[in-house]
């Protein structure tokens, strides 16, 4: 297990959260939430030029990473509840809250459950916000409710759990750092596929998209084209702030490299262009 005991939150239905919390006596804090099957190691290149000046949270989500692998609340709405319990916890105030990948959905649920309790900024890295759904701005490979993929997904991971997660490992380095491929799969790897395709049966069935119209906060949108997002430039430059129509304000850094994970391979670019987002919300106050 990971760090020490003070590094474990219960929640309120009794699972065991891991996360870290660096520099808390820095300025705005910033909230990492990894996505699908990932862990806070993910960010290990973001830490510590965003620690710097700025409080810096991330967590492992239920079943994933350190967390506890209990067979409860593996779904978006409870996962949410978990956000708003930890940061009730840490005491975080005015957050700018980032989800990667699937932890997107979190993001935007998150707002239509609680508005804008404890954050003051939201940002979506790289999310599709609805799989399935056969829409314009969707071009994920379950697109038009394609079960069969996902069913054939889900068999992959019960009959060979390190064979799926390096094959999605695979997807998300998609050749910009394939050293990092093992690794990956074994970061992945700590979250049970009974787990894994629980919360994914349930993100799959929600369209997020719809729900950014709400959001009447500030929003920064990344993404990279690449074998996990293949529209990811594009959602992150048109669609999202696009339709982010009560956003005050948002910004949008499309990446030309680095697949899935471009905030891993290439941190110091995006550190740059996220702490500008953060630090222009603290002068626009």
């Amino acid at each position: 297990m990971a760090g020490t005991r003070n590094n474990y939150f219960r929640t309120s239905d009794n699972a065991i959260l891991y996360f870290e919390d660096h520099s808390p006596e820095k300025g705005s804090p910033i909230v990492l939430i990894p996505g699908f099957c990932c862990t806070t190691r993910f960010f290990e290149n973001n830490l510590e030029a965003l620690a710097k000046d700025h409080r810096v949270i991330s967590f492992d989500p239920r079943g994933q990473g350190c967390s506890s692998k209990g067979l409860q609340g593996h779904t978006i709405a409870r996962n949410c509840t978990d956000i708003k319990e930890l940061l009730d916890y840490l005491d975080v105030r005015g957050a700018t809250m980032l989800g990667w990948s699937m932890a997107g959905q979190f993001i935007v649920k998150y707002f239509d459950m609680f508005g804008a309790y404890r954050v003051k900024a939201l940002g979506l890295i790289d999310c599709p916000l609805g799989a399935a759904w056969d829409e314009p701005w969707n071009a994920h490979s379950l697109k038009g409710f394609n079960m069969d993929l996902f069913n054939e997904h889900l068999a992959m991971t019960y009959n060979g759990n390190e064979g799926y997660c390096n094959f999605f490992a695979h997807m998300m380095y998609d050749g910009n750092d394939d050293s990092k491929v093992d690794w990956a799969t074994q970061e992945m790897m700590k979250t049970p596929p009974w787990i894994s395709f629980a919360i994914y049966s349930d993100m799959v069935m929600q369209n997020g998209f719809e729900l950014l119209k709400k959001i009447d906060v500030p929003m920064v949108f990344f993404g990279a084209n690449g074998a996990v997002t293949a529209n990811g430039k594009e959602l992150a430059s048109k669609w999202y702030p696009e339709f982010a129509v009560s956003s005050p304000y948002t910004e949008s850094y499309p990446f030309e490299h680095g697949g899935h994970v471009f905030f891993h391979c290439f941190a110091d670019e995006f550190n740059e262009k996220l702490l500008k987002f953060v630090d222009g919300l603290d002068k626009r106050a």
